[in-house]
């Protein structure tokens, strides 16, 4: 077997290889004597003047030694001169061998699985990545891991592409597939209803742009019609009976105009009793809300009734409170977290998703975040994530909060996003026992059509008695 590489320098967990394979990367496992360790960083001696024998070096962490299939903790360093070899795929298998096992790919340049802990689903987990680099498909198949082990999944859909991917990997069995639409009817699907219950007087804002004034006089109605299942015509009704010692008069009238129009807009979103939240939760289904016709106004306030519903039933269940209980823990998935947990938002689904994040994992729910702009995100919410799924991100802002958010998350690791390719990523945190591992995600054979942007029909012009007619 060619070597890898040999041991110039060792402290700690820490080791420094010159390079004597050209297929040492970033990312390589390699066995250095009875240890095995992670390359996490490259670089040219800098000693060497240009023009001279330069020598390429490794720099890789050392995570453990395998003994009885197990991976056992390293406490001393690997002596110099060891040569380095590339751990075989058999290696790989016991070195990722996990209870639990959820996989999304293989590792990087190999045939060996990414094996990672699926029991620290609950800890939470981020798929971060730029636009086109891959994150659906690697939410998909982490998605249908989780299905598989019988987990219940709920996931928000914001761009109708999950149906399609989740339904081509559902075709092997293991787990069924159930689709809600917001708004809009579609044949053979349910429809998810929102009971106004779940909504606070500001989270009206996003739908009919209130004053302050109107605002406070819509918190007073809210909190007159308190705990009963009121619908939009409730609302209405009580706006007229305002006392107009002590609101205006023509915000009376202005907020009577605003819910009418609400009225007329929201048709087939909101309902006095909603959807049961029970029959979104069930084990080895994957619910998902097609949110992709709604605006953002109602995707808001779908995640926010969800995330309200989701812990209240949990936590009824789990402590035997009174009130809907959720039999079963769950994970939810929420695309364009940005738009849903942004740092300036003020919708009340921001502080459910922070909720969740915080308090979920004692009640058995996790939750998985997906975006291609992490810089948005609420910090507070990014970091309760201790695991991340980092793929192509080239941004410097965000590449800065990502390393604010995760305290695993290492300059080798960061720096290492701009190397990769669609469909490749570097996965940290609790989902491993090694520091970090690369992977290359498995593709989903979906039918996509292909068209160019530029491929406008031509309209053909009409022909008749020997004239042409345009």
């Amino acid at each position: 077997m060619d070597s890898a590489g040999i041991v110039v320098a060792s402290s700690g967990q820490t080791v420094e290889l010159q390079v004597q394979s050209d297929d040492v990367e970033l990312g390589s496992i390699l066995r250095v004597g009875d240890h095995y360790a992670i390359v996490a960083s490259m670089r040219y001696d800098e000693d060497m003047r240009v023009g001279s024998r330069q020598r390429l070096i490794a720099v890789a962490q050392v995570f453990g030694r395998l003994e009885g299939g197990r991976l056992r903790k390293v406490k001393r360093p690997v002596k110099p001169t060891e040569r380095a070899y590339f751990a075989d795929e058999t290696e790989l298998e016991g070195i990722l061998a996990v209870d639990e096992a959820v996989s999304i790919g293989t590792v990087l340049g190999t045939k060996a699985r990414a094996r990672l802990r699926g029991g620290e689903y609950d800890r939470h987990t981020a798929i971060l990545a730029s636009t086109g680099a891959g994150k659906s498909y690697a939410a998909a198949n982490l998605v249908r891991e989780y299905a598989r082990l019988g987990l219940p999944v709920v996931v928000v859909d914001t761009h109708g592409e999950y149906a399609k991917l989740l339904g081509k990997l559902a075709e092997s069995g293991g787990f069924n597939v159930r689709i809600y639409t917001v708004k809009y009817e579609r044949k053979g699907y349910d429809k998810l209803l929102i009971p106004l219950t779940d909504l606070e007087a500001r989270d009206y804002n996003h739908f009919i742009g209130l004053t302050e004034p109107q605002e406070t006089a819509l918190g007073m109605i809210v909190e007159k019609l308190g705990e009963t299942e009121y619908t939009l015509d409730d609302l209405v009704r009580e706006c007229g009976r305002l006392d107009l010692n002590v609101i205006h008069e023509g915000t009376q009238q202005a907020l009577t105009r605003k819910l009418m129009k609400l009225k007329a807009m929201s048709k087939g979103v909101f309902d006095k009793y909603g959807t049961d939240i029970n029959a979104l939760v069930e084990p080895g289904q994957v619910t998902i809300v097609d949110a992709s016709m709604a605006g953002d106004g109602v995707r808001r306030s779908v995640i926010s009734y969800l995330s309200k519903e989701l812990l209240h039933g949990r936590i009824n269940k789990v402590n035997e409170l009174e009130g809907r209980r959720l039999e079963y823990p769950l994970l939810f998935v929420v695309e364009e977290a940005h738009n849903f947990a942004g740092a300036s938002l003020t919708h009340s689904c921001k502080s459910q998703l922070q909720r969740i994040a915080s308090e979920g994992r004692k009640f058995g729910i996790g939750l998985l975040v997906i975006s291609q702009k992490p810089s948005k995100i609420d910090e507070e919410i990014l970091s309760q994530c201790n695991s991340g799924i980092y793929m192509h991100i080239t941004n410097p802002r965000d590449k800065e909060h990502i390393r604010r958010s995760f305290e695993s998350i290492t300059d080798e690791v960061i720096g290492g996003l701009d190397t990769l390719d669609v469909g490749e990523c570097i996965i940290a945190g609790a989902l491993l026992d090694i520091p970090f591992l690369m992977c290359k995600v498995d593709r989903i054979d979906v039918e996509r059509e292909r068209v160019g942007k530029f491929s406008f029909p031509k309209r053909e012009k009409p022909k008749a008695g020997g004239f042409q007619y345009v």
